[in-house]
């Protein structure tokens, strides 16, 4: 099993979402926030202690010195890094993201022992990811809303990204009648794999190792992308040239920050996409949009 290198960044609270940009662009699965009375945050990311992590880590540290010299961060946090087998990784997160309902249907929690659920939601369990991937990050849970309240029960649905397999599983368990789940992270994969047998859809979720859609055949119901900017774009076009996306389906996007929207809003526009709806949440948005 793959080991996790965990990186803590302990910065001004006004800079927590500058930090958690730069260590999802390095690469990390997942981000989970701790705030202390002292007016600072904690942000830790998770890296997989592969072969190019050393590189990936001094490829932060050289963006958090770029980030204080041009002024994006109020001064130079302070970065420590340990290594965290398999298991030992989800310690740590599960003490600072407990049970979460989510909309009206869903509880995601991250322990396999029961949860407690008096309002009879829609239970996902999740192992092996980070906050980025939990809905605990508004660009998850902003998905998560949506999907529930598109009718996709025997709808084909595609995922883009897949992550930790929160959006796969969800419609799963919403009644899709089938899911392709992609990702270019080998253990992103896995830990997706293992999450949908954790939640009993194992058998209706194909999982394809792909960039965006180059992997991918067939047209869909329902599209959902927790991705960044540049990512957003290139799928748009991929949807568009491809035919992807059904002539009634809809496109569930997220991961954008509020200061990349509107170039990513022109671009969708340009392709042809009509923007039915679209939120900000912390800094990040999400939208929904037919062609």
């Amino acid at each position: 099993m793959v080991a996790w290198l965990e990186i803590a960044v302990t910065t001004a609270a006004t800079d927590a979402e500058v930090v958690t940009g730069l260590l999802l662009n390095c690469g990390c699965t997942g981000t989970a926030q701790t705030f202390a009375s002292d007016g600072t945050v904690q942000v830790v990311g998770y890296l997989p202690a592969t072969e190019g992590v050393t590189e990936q880590l001094i490829g932060f540290s050289e963006q958090l010195d770029y980030a204080v010299a041009h002024g994006w961060l109020q001064r130079s946090p302070q970065v420590t890094t340990r290594l965290l087998d398999a298991d030992a990784w989800e310690v740590p997160l599960r003490q600072v993201l407990p049970p979460l309902p989510i909309g009206d249907r869903f509880l995601v929690t991250l322990t396999d022992e029961p949860a407690d659920n008096l309002q009879g939601r829609i239970v996902v369990r999740l192992r092996s990811l980070g906050g980025f991937g939990t809905g605990h990050h508004p660009t998850t849970r902003m998905c998560v809303e949506w999907l529930e309240r598109l009718p996709i029960a025997g709808k084909r649905v595609l995922d883009i990204g897949t992550g930790s397999g929160i959006l796969a599983i969800a419609a799963a368990l919403l009644g899709a009648a089938e899911v392709i789940a992609t990702d270019i992270d080998d253990a992103a994969l896995d830990a997706a794999s293992d999450n949908a047998q954790r939640n009993g859809v194992e058998g209706r979720i194909h999982f394809v190792k792909s960039d965006l859609l180059r992997r991918v055949e067939g047209q869909f119901d329902a599209v959902l992308s927790n991705l960044l900017a540049p990512q957003i774009k290139d799928l748009a076009w991929q949807l568009q040239s491809r035919r992807a996306l059904a002539s009634e389906g809809v496109w569930i996007g997220s991961g954008i920050s509020a200061e990349s929207w509107d170039e990513v809003r022109a671009v969708l526009t340009k392709l042809g996409y009509r923007i039915h709806a679209e939120r900000c949440v912390d800094g990040w948005v999400a939208f929904q949009a037919t062609l």
